[in-house]
């Protein structure tokens, strides 16, 4: 009893592998996800580096500033002059040093010019504030710069919220 070929007969078949329409969109999102989840930990990464970057920068500029006048002011043999901003002082060699900040900028200015606080080399920039204060032998404050017996200094750099306050006590020799 041949009768009409079946469909099974005819040799169509399903094909069993392969995925459908739904399950390519499925995957699609799954790994779109992960995507979005990789760039939001490789920003937070880079944000971060960058933040811990322009910290170091800022400590290092503080650090810099701050050893330059800390090792001029120790090896000097006083103070000529000086206000709460600015100091001018005889170096080891003798000659005129001065220290000030100007548009952000912190000088140093040896020989001609010091006494005037005019010219000078950068030595560190983003400068905040530079104090200066000046302190007899019993450690109290005098107004007369030329008088100190120690002199602390206060450097603050500030660049981007990102700040450094450095501060260091200088005993003066042959005070």
């Amino acid at each position: 009893m041949d009768a009409a070929p079946s469909m099974r007969n005819l040799g169509i078949r399903r094909v069993g592998s392969g995925f459908t329409l739904t399950e390519l969109l499925v995957s699609l999102l799954v790994g779109l996800l992960v995507l979005v989840g990789v760039h939001r930990v490789f920003v937070a990464g880079l944000v971060t580096q960058n933040t811990a970057s322009l910290q170091t920068e800022v400590n290092r500029k503080a650090q810099v500033g701050l050893d330059s006048i800390v090792s001029k002011l120790r090896g000097g043999s006083g103070v000529i002059s000086g206000t709460a901003n600015r100091i001018c002082f005889s170096d080891q060699e003798g000659q005129d040093c001065s220290f000030r900040v100007a548009d952000a900028v912190l000088y140093r200015t040896i020989g001609a010019g010091a006494r005037s606080y005019t010219g000078g080399e950068r030595v560190a920039t983003d400068v905040k504030a530079l104090q200066f204060t000046y302190r007899d032998r019993a450690g109290a404050a005098v107004t007369q710069a030329d008088l100190a017996c120690s002199v602390d200094v206060l450097l603050d750099i500030e660049r981007a919220a990102h700040t450094a306050r450095l501060q260091s006590t200088v005993r003066l020799r042959n005070k």
